[in-house]
C-alpha cells in the first residue's frame, strides 16, 4: 500500500468525523508536513477532504471509498478498470470486448458524461452515484442473453439489502425502484461473434444512485427518482461501497451460471413492482392500458388488455411506465 493509499484507508475507516493531523502522523509513521501534502495529493485525484483548523481532516465524498487496489484484491479474477469520471462505462467495457484477449472486467465510476439507457435514451449520471459494467466473456443464445437483464436486477436487489439493509422493488424489465422512486437502472447489451452468430460476450451496465442530490437530476427526474441515501451526509458510517461493488459482481456471476434452471425468476417475481397492477404499455406508436398477470420463463410479462386479449411483452420491444 502506497503512503496516499494507506491516508486514503485511515480517513475512509472514519469517514465523515475528523482526524488530527498530529494522529494521521502518528499512525503512518511520517511527519504532520507529510500528512498534509498526501492530503493534497489525495485532493488533486479529485478526493473531497475537508481540513478544519484544530480539529483536522474528514473525508467527505463517496468516490473516495473506492480504491483500485482493494477491488482488485477482493475481485482477484478480474480485470478492475476505475474511473473518477468517464463518458460511459458500457462503452469502455465493450471496447475490451473487443481484445483477442479477452477475460472478465470490472469498470467502475462516479460520474458518466454519456451514459445511455434502453431504447437510446440518455441515462443521467451525476455524482454521488456508483455506475459500474461487468463484461462476461461467455457465450450465450441471442434467446438467452436477455435474461441476464433480469438476473442483474435480482443480483443488485439482493446486494444493496444485504450490504444496506434496504428493500428494493423491479419494475419490468430493468429498473429497481426504492418507496415508489427509480434508483437505479440497468443496460445489458452483447457483443455478437461475426462467425458464430451468437453473442460472444455480454456488457452489463448497472447505476445506482447511492447519494444523488435530488437537484443533480434534470426537473424532469426529481420527482422520479431517489438515492439509498439522502446526502453525502446520511450516508452511515459502516458503509463500503467495496463491498456493495463486490456483491453484485459475484451474484451476478453466480446466477448466470444457473441460467439454464431459470431459479433466479422466482425471486425476480417476488420483487415484482408490476404483476397484479394496471399499467401503460407503449409499443413503438401504440399505446393501451392492461393488468400485468405473469412473468413467463423467458423473463417476458404478460398483460391483459381491456379486451381481455394476452399480450406477451420483451424487452426489447416495450416499455412500461406504471400509472400513476
Amino acid at each position: 500500500m502506497t503512503p496516499s493509499q494507506h491516508l486514503l484507508h485511515l480517513l475512509a475507516q472514519k469517514r465523515g468525523t475528523y482526524q488530527s493531523g498530529e494522529a494521521l502522523a502518528r499512525e503512518m509513521g511520517v511527519s504532520r508536513a507529510a500528512v498534509w501534502k498526501g492530503i493534497e495529493a489525495l485532493r488533486d485525484q479529485g478526493h473531497t477532504i475537508e481540513g478544519v483548523q484544530n480539529r483536522g481532516y474528514r473525508l467527505l465524498s463517496l468516490s473516495t471509498l473506492l480504491e483500485k487496489e482493494r477491488l482488485q484484491a477482493l475481485l482477484s479474477d478480474h480485470e478492475i478498470h476505475l474511473f473518477d469520471s468517464l463518458d460511459s462505462t458500457n462503452r469502455y467495457a465493450k471496447s475490451l470486448a473487443s481484445e483477442a484477449n479477452q477475460s472478465k472486467a470490472l469498470i467502475v465510476a462516479t460520474h458518466q458524461s454519456g451514459g445511455r439507457g434502453r431504447l437510446g435514451r440518455t441515462f443521467h449520471s451525476p455524482r454521488g452515484g456508483l455506475y459500474l459494467s461487468v463484461l462476461l466473456p461467455l457465450t450465450f443464445s441471442v434467446q438467452e442473453a436477455p435474461l441476464v437483464t433480469s438476473i442483474a436486477a435480482v443480483a443488485v436487489a439482493r446486494s444493496i439489502e444485504q450490504v444496506c439493509s434496504l428493500s428494493c422493488s423491479i419494475k419490468w424489465v430493468n429498473d429497481l425502484y426504492l418507496a415508489s422512486r427509480k434508483v437505479c437502472g440497468i443496460l445489458t447489451e452483447g457483443v455478437l461473434g461475426v462467425e458464430s452468430g451468437r453473442v460472444s460476450a455480454l456488457v452489463v451496465g448497472i447505476g445506482i444512485n447511492v447519494s444523488t442530490p435530488r437537484h443533480a437530476f434534470p426537473l424532469e427526474l426529481q420527482d422520479l427518482a431517489t438515492s439509498l441515501y439522502e446526502s453525502e451526509e446520511a450516508i452511515p458510517a459502516d458503509f463500503d461501497a467495496h463491498l456493495l461493488v463486490v456483491s453484485i459482481v459475484r451474484i451476478l456471476e453466480e446466477l448466470v451460471e444457473k441460467l439454464p434452471d431459470r431459479s433466479f425468476l422466482s425471486e425476480y417475481r417476488e420483487r415484482s413492482l408490476v404483476l397484479g397492477k394496471r399499467v401503460t404499455v407503449h409499443q413503438g406508436k401504440e399505446r393501451y392500458q392492461a393488468l400485468c398477470v405473469a412473468i413467463d420463463d423467458d423473463a417476458h410479462l404478460v398483460v391483459e388488455d381491456e379486451a381481455n386479449v394476452l399480450h406477451v411483452l420483451s424487452s426489447a420491444e416495450i416499455s412500461v411506465r406504471l400509472e400513476s
